[in-house]
């Protein structure tokens, strides 16, 4: 249809390209007025139909711009929710590695202090002993004289 229309174009121009000029008419020429006219009414005969394809080719845009829109905003509405998801993940990951390096800082510092109350507690436990292995070697030295001095007599 699109070729008809300017094949009839076509034709107008050169039948005023190729039409007879008025002398001292200032670029005024002579054409079969039938048959520019049979042209011109040619080409608004097939105008309404270019106009109907011209009108349905905007609506399909229309319609594909309007579903590439939607869709579009799907695609934008659910990465936002996944960067919504990845960032609350991150931020409770980073929540439980948090708490992870407090309770091994706890640990660590309740290992120490138990370190010290064992090694203060079996250093007091060996110095009690060392005295009552002490106490009991001058007991023994003790008896050991008395034993001997009784046994001179």
């Amino acid at each position: 249809m699109a070729r008809d229309v300017e094949e009839l174009l076509r034709k107008l121009y050169d039948m005023l390209q190729d039409a007879f000029t008025i002398p001292l008419g200032n670029d005024r020429c002579v054409v079969d007025k039938d048959k520019a006219l049979a042209i011109l009414d040619e080409v608004n005969a097939a105008m309404p139909g270019y106009l109907r394809e011209a009108k349905r080719i905007a609506e399909e845009e229309t319609q594909i711009l309007t579903r590439a829109k939607r869709e579009a905003e799907v695609t934008r509405r659910a990465a936002e929710e996944q960067a919504r998801r990845l960032v609350s993940q991150e931020e409770v990951l980073m929540v439980a590695r948090q708490k992870a390096n407090d309770l091994i800082a706890q640990a660590e510092v309740k290992n120490r202090e138990l370190r010290k109350a064992t090694n203060e507690y079996v250093d007091d436990m060996m110095k009690r002993t060392e005295d009552a292995i002490h106490a009991a070697l001058n007991e023994i030295r003790k008896s050991r004289v008395e034993f001997r001095t009784a046994s001179k007599k």
